[in-house]
């Protein structure tokens, strides 16, 4: 099966639940009495989270989940209010630069299970003669210094040099997150691991020297530091790329997941991979790079359960997107303490959640503005869902239905489509995309054209768009009822995915400590 990328102009969600159950009929076999259960975290991956749980419901499964963010998620998780906690970064080890709250000590013991992938994408507003540049590209060396404060005008020589042809002389305007976020930490470990000269000057100058210096290298951090040079700080991923699309967003450039500029119908970068292509955050790339993705598995190590992302970011292959990452789910661990409030019972929902998402769910995932895990990060994901107290039995890999998967072997490497030859470094913008960077290769959908237009799909100019669907497809026409009814459809969605959850979630919450 290869990864299906769907199209969203002209097609709006709804996320209900007579949808979703339509949307995903499920085996008789997970029919039955299920403990409800409770979590939270993430807002990057509330989304699926979300509509994974929608698609169990109508089998007896409750699962309910309020995104209060990756950090209040371990949190609940650390005060024993949660089975489960969904975190982008893991827990923290008190070495973080820029956070002096020190480590996060968990009186529980857990396991990091992967469940959503992404890429960190740069979406940026640059206007030039009424028209919305949609075909930037940029290397990674490039990025770094955009945003430490080294390049500062669009009109720079390594930025003319990256995209082929002058920007306008406007200064370029960093937005990044104020709050502790998933994304930060990303984008700031692969800087730290790929640019640590730049990283570390920028952190020695922001510091007075505390880190960046020898002896002291700055690490990634889950806090970018603020009020430097003409950068913007934005609370929460909905901030951010509000800023970089609004009127007064022209020269902004944002670090978000790739799901927001998707929602937002806004660009992002092409980021240059180190086999010398320049390539957007789809699901398809980001699913190539994260094969290399490696989970340390050595119990003594502090990282343990961890992802090791170094090999995501020197992959070679063409369609690799270098800041390719994944989200956590933290769950209990047999042989540890529990949580007083977990059971058995509460282990075979939680189990049967997770090995669903892992394989079947994951089918939904680019239309939901993520990535399927590819074969490393399920099997490493069904362990440790192996290892909850009251666990069910877990899946044959043979059986997994995860579209990057066929008869359990991996495929994404044979089926994710090539890139363009136009999308290779020092192709001129006007190139001709009339072959693929692969004799016999798919050719991606995301070749650059050269053009400026502003199109607002989310990607280069001549990219095919792709966006989330977070239920049933419905398709509208382009009249002003249909205006309406997008209007209406949309309402609803957010009242569904933002404000039910959380308020039931603590409803039932309640109850439950009630009954305790």
């Amino acid at each position: 099966m290869k990864i299906r990328l769907r199209p969203t102009v002209g097609k709006v969600v709804l996320l209900a639940t007579v949808a979703l159950t339509a949307l995903v009929p499920m085996s008789p076999a997970l029919a039955g009495s299920y403990t409800p259960i409770f979590g939270s975290g993430s807002t990057w991956a509330s989304v699926a989270l979300t509509q994974w749980a929608q698609n169990l419901h109508a089998n007896g499964i409750t699962i309910q989940f309020n995104p209060d963010g990756s950090a209040a998620g371990r949190d609940d998780y650390m005060n024993g209010t949660d089975d489960f906690a969904a975190s982008d970064p893991p827990f923290r080890n008190g070495t973080d630069p820029f956070d002096l709250s020190g480590s996060e000590h968990s009186p529980y013991g857990y396991s990091y299970v992967p469940d959503t992938a992404g890429g960190t994408a740069f979406m940026y507003h640059l206007d030039v003669g009424g028209h919305l540049i949609t075909n930037l590209r940029l290397s990674g060396e490039t990025i770094a210094k955009i945003f430490t404060g080294v390049i500062t005008n669009w009109d720079n020589p390594e930025i003319t040099h990256d995209y082929g042809t002058p920007l306008p002389n406007i200064p370029i305007i960093p937005v990044v997150r104020s709050d502790g976020s998933g994304a930060t930490y990303f984008f700031t470990r692969w800087m730290s691991h790929m640019y640590p000269s730049i990283w570390n000057a920028f952190c020695a100058k922001i510091t007075n020297n505390r880190v960046g210096t020898p002896g002291h290298p700055c690490i990634q951090t889950e806090f970018y530091p603020g009020g430097w040079g003409a950068s913007v700080s934005q609370n929460g991923s909905n901030n951010v790329a509000s800023y970089v699309t609004a009127s007064y967003g022209q020269g902004a450039i944002g670090y978000d997941e790739y799901a927001y500029a998707l929602n937002s119908h806004y660009p992002v970068v092409s980021v240059l991979n180190p086999a010398g292509y320049y390539v957007q955050p789809s699901a398809s790339n980001v699913a190539v790079a994260l094969t290399k993705a490696i989970i340390n598995e050595d119990p003594s190590s502090p990282n343990f359960l961890q992802q090791d992302l170094d090999n995501v970011y020197t992959f070679t292959d063409p369609r690799s997107y270098p800041l390719s990452s994944y989200s956590y789910l933290i769950v209990p661990r047999v042989g540890t303490a529990i949580p007083a409030t977990f059971s058995n019972g509460a282990g075979a929902t939680l189990s049967t959640y997770i090995d669903y998402f892992l394989c079947a769910g994951q089918q939904y995932s680019a239309e939901l503005g993520y990535s399927p895990l590819p074969l490393n990060l399920v099997e490493g994901g069904l362990l440790q869902s192996s290892k909850i107290p009251g666990a069910v039995p877990t899946p044959s890999m043979a059986n997994c239905d995860n579209p990057t998967l066929r008869d359990g072997q991996l495929i994404v490497l044979d089926d994710a489509p090539y890139p363009n030859k136009c999308e290779k470094v020092g192709s001129p913008l006007n190139c001709n995309p009339n072959s693929s960077g692969k004799p016999g290769a798919h050719p991606s959908t995301s070749a650059s054209t050269g053009t400026t237009t502003a199109n607002n799909n989310g990607g280069s100019a001549n990219a095919a768009p792709e966006g989330p669907v977070t239920g049933q497809v419905v398709n509208l026409a382009s009249d002003s009822s249909s205006s309406t009814m997008l209007g209406l459809m949309t309402a609803l969605e957010l009242l569904v995915v933002v404000v039910a959850p959380p308020a039931i979630y603590m409803i039932l919450r309640r109850r439950r400590q009630a009954r305790q």
